[in-house]
């Protein structure tokens, strides 16, 4: 009968292992599981912080990078632009260079012919006044001495010989 004691239930130590277990059960509650459960929460809280942060640093980045971007569109314009207009004075400047090289040769040009054309004139003006000079002396030595065709031909022969030593 000794294994019926085993098997037999004792109202009161019932009672008293249900009042453990109910014991116990709140001092885990309150003791173990609310600070593991708070501390759960506050990693969980910092889990979400820091997938606040990084979704923040991301929409960040996004709007750095649509930024940079921007400017880097607006800079290459700008450069293509300076290029353009660089190029644009270049070509300017070097069709104005190229006129007044024009213009500066064409007045070199000119005032070339005018000299040569005055010193023309002037070499024509001495060769007249030459040729009168020899007309005169020649006329003055025609009036000295009757010229017969022989004596012409002999002067005009002098006057050529005399005009090319002159020359």
């Amino acid at each position: 009968m000794e294994y019926q004691s085993l098997i037999s239930i004792a109202p009161w130590t019932f009672i008293f292992q249900i009042l453990n277990l109910l014991l116990q059960a709140y001092l885990f509650k309150r003791f173990l599981f609310a600070p593991i459960a708070k501390i759960l929460q506050k990693r969980q809280d910092e889990v979400n912080g820091v997938y606040d942060a990084a979704s923040k640093a991301k929409t960040d980045a996004e709007a750095a990078k649509a930024d940079y971007e921007a400017h880097l569109l607006t800079a290459r314009e700008e450069a293509e632009g300076i290029t353009t207009r660089a190029i644009s004075s270049a070509r300017e400047r070097s069709e104005q260079l190229l006129r007044e090289a024009t213009e500066d040769a064409a007045a070199i040009r000119e005032k070339a012919q005018r000299d040569i054309e005055l010193d023309r004139r002037k070499a024509m003006s001495e060769i007249k006044g030459e040729i009168s000079d020899l007309a005169v002396q020649i006329a003055s030595k025609v009036v000295q001495k009757e010229i017969d065709a022989s004596d012409h031909e002999a002067l005009v022969a002098r006057f050529i010989d005399e005009l090319g030593e002159n020359a």
